[in-house]
């Protein structure tokens, strides 16, 4: 189960886990299994304005989905497609219901695939070590990881006691069904092994360093990643962790290397927006990334999507999923009052510093040619600066800077002395800018 190919989306993960949770050995294969709302939000530490729906909208999804297992038959390997669940009782999605208070109700009555429960007990069981590896871990070690890192500590945790792991990137992949995903390795290290490991090493009961991850290679292409696994209550256990660093399970002309991703701009703007798209609106990593990576979106476009999100969040007009709401509203450009608004203020800010430079522009360009026509005019504005008594405190500052006293260059490159310039040569010189003047006031 813990290598079947599936994925989930972080609510879909959360009924998975508490549907896992509720199995026992002893359970008839008719038995329906009660998913409490209130037990969701209380196991993994939810907010109180989450809404049933998501849970009801999980538990279909859910049952639209299948998962692939993997077998042995006579030497060969097969594949063999398992639904989840069989039958879901929920809420209805109706006016009449969403006028009602039916907390006392809120929960999804669920049965499973007979076939699949051998392989969701395996989740709880514990198995002779020496035989076989095993799965079974607290709920509580997983309620703060996102999907892929559920996945990646599961993988790990059926190795924990042989200390280490080796997968292959393909295999990784089809775990979590993303074959056509992350074509570039920095970028799936990146975005889903490196922020699951992190998230894995601060939440859970086992700690896989970073730095100690091998990544190893076939020629020049990176092949499998082999994991470390300490667990947190043996890891003062250091000689383990040094005969792990020297054991090496693959041939010996493999070697490992370390690659520095690459930061695009997608990563860029993946991690600056993943706590509200990921953590707050509920995205799945894949999706904002698959959007990402189509270069359609920019910082703007993202930014008028989370704002249209959140004020629809608060006005309660979002009927079905928050990740949803966010997705079409990214797609499709939605917009409302206060967008246009602040977009027409956008456009007027940019406007008008636009004509500022065109201005400034024509005023020194008018300034050139009077000057080219009568360079004494320059001087005489140094002049007209140097007898203001109200600027000969800052004339002197600026020469005791400098250690000397100021030439016709220093009014050229110090931009206070240059701008006094320009404003007496303005002032000297009225009926040669009226047009400009006239021309920037309409």
């Amino acid at each position: 189960m813990v290598e079947a190919k599936y994925m989930f989306d972080i609510w879909e993960m959360r009924f998975f886990l508490s549907l896992v949770a509720d199995i026992s050995p002893s359970d008839a294969d008719e038995k329906v299994y009660r998913i409490w709302y209130r037990d969701i939000k209380k196991n993994f530490e939810l907010r109180t304005n989450q809404s049933y729906s998501l849970l009801r909208d999980a538990a279909n999804r859910l049952f639209d989905k299948s998962l692939v297992i993997g077998y042995i038959h006579e030497g060969v390997e097969r594949e063999k497609k398992h639904r989840l669940i069989i039958g879901v009782d929920y809420i209805a999605d109706t006016e009449n219901n969403k006028k009602r208070d039916l907390s006392s109700q809120e929960y999804i009555d669920v049965r499973i695939d007979p076939e699949i429960r051998p392989y969701l007990l395996d989740f709880r069981k514990r198995f002779d070590p020496t035989k076989d590896r095993y799965t079974s871990y607290e709920l509580s070690n997983v309620i703060h990881l996102q999907t892929y890192g559920v996945r990646i500590y599961e993988l790990l945790k059926q190795y924990e006691r042989v200390g280490h792991r080796t997968i292959e990137i393909s295999k990784l992949k089809e775990y979590f069904n993303i074959i056509d995903e992350y074509p570039r390795f920095s970028n799936f290290f990146h975005m889903v092994i490196k922020r699951s490991i992190n998230d894995i090493n601060e939440k859970t009961d086992i700690d896989v360093p970073i730095e100690e991850i091998q990544k190893i290679k076939k020629g020049r292409k990176v092949y499998a990643l082999k994991f470390p696994i300490y667990s947190k209550k043996n890891k003062e256990n250091s000689s383990l962790r040094e005969e792990n660093a020297r054991q090496v399970d693959i041939n010996d002309e493999e070697e490992s290397i370390i690659l520095e991703p690459e930061t695009t701009t997608a990563d860029l703007l993946f991690n600056e927006f993943e706590a509200v798209i990921i953590k707050s609106f509920g995205v799945t990593p894949s999706t904002f990334i698959k959007l990402l990576s189509t270069g359609k979106y920019s910082k703007e476009d993202i930014e008028q999507a989370i704002s249209i999100t959140r004020r629809a969040k608060y006005n309660q007009d979002i009927t079905k999923s928050v990740a949803g709401f966010f997705l079409k509203a990214l797609k499709d450009g939605y917009t409302d009052e206060k967008e246009e608004a602040k977009k027409k203020k956008a456009a007027a800010k940019e406007l008008n510093a636009k004509i500022e430079t065109e201005k400034n522009q024509a005023i020194n360009d008018r300034i050139r040619e009077i000057v080219t026509e009568n360079p004494t005019v320059t001087n005489q504005a140094i002049q007209k600066i140097k007898e203001n008594v109200l600027l000969s405190n800052t004339l002197k500052e600026i020469e005791n800077t400098l250690g000397r006293a100021l030439d016709i260059d220093d009014y050229r490159q110090n931009k206070q002395l240059r701008n006094l310039v320009k404003r007496n040569i303005i002032e000297s010189e009225k009926d040669k800018f009226t047009d400009i003047f006239e021309k920037y006031k309409r």
